[in-house]
């Protein structure tokens, strides 16, 4: 699949991602438990974003997501993030500069989020509002505010994505 064919299912994926973010979040209201699932949600999200904005450049090539123990795999969100803040994929504005707060609350999210996969029998406490609102920092920066690739033919995707995400801050604002 070429760079830029990948854009238009990455930013499908990021909507389904947030829909199901927002939609754990606030079942987790009634049911506790089910906030444990806005992890994976989320860096379902986040994975699905930073592919769209690694795909973006005309040079963009497959190796740019794929993992290089898995060339047939895209990478995990660690080494996603890692080449979305290096000056090798990405140029201003589009490279990603986070402080490290940002970068841990995201290992936080992942973190959280490997436990619910790989050990569903172990309780963890999940992330806390600002790690949540730090994977919404980045989706917002990489898909809306300073996307690498073409918005125009993605303008009705990128409107639905700008609403889960403010959805899910004013959802996490109260709470956090």
């Amino acid at each position: 699949m070429s760079p830029r064919a990948r854009i238009c299912p990455a930013l499908s994926a990021v909507l389904e991602g947030l829909k199901l973010a927002r939609r754990e979040l606030a079942g987790s209201e009634a049911d506790a438990p089910r906030r444990r699932w806005v992890s994976v949600a989320l860096v379902s999200a986040l994975q699905a974003g930073l592919v769209a904005a690694l795909s973006g450049y005309e040079s963009a090539g497959e190796g740019d997501v794929a993992d290089p123990s898995q060339p047939d795999r895209i990478a995990p969100v660690a080494l996603l993030l890692r080449r979305a803040r290096s000056a090798e994929y990405l140029n201003p504005p589009e490279l990603l500069e986070l402080p490290g707060r940002v970068v841990r609350d995201i290992e936080q999210v992942v973190t959280a989020r490997n436990s619910v996969l790989h050990r569903p029998d172990e309780a963890e406490n999940p992330p806390v509002n600002e790690a949540f609102r730090s994977v919404l920092q980045v989706l917002q920066q990489v898909c809306l505010t300073h996307p690498s690739f073409p918005v125009k033919e993605h303008g009705v995707m990128l409107a639905l994505i700008r609403d889960e995400i403010s959805a899910l801050q004013r959802a996490l604002a109260p709470i956090g």
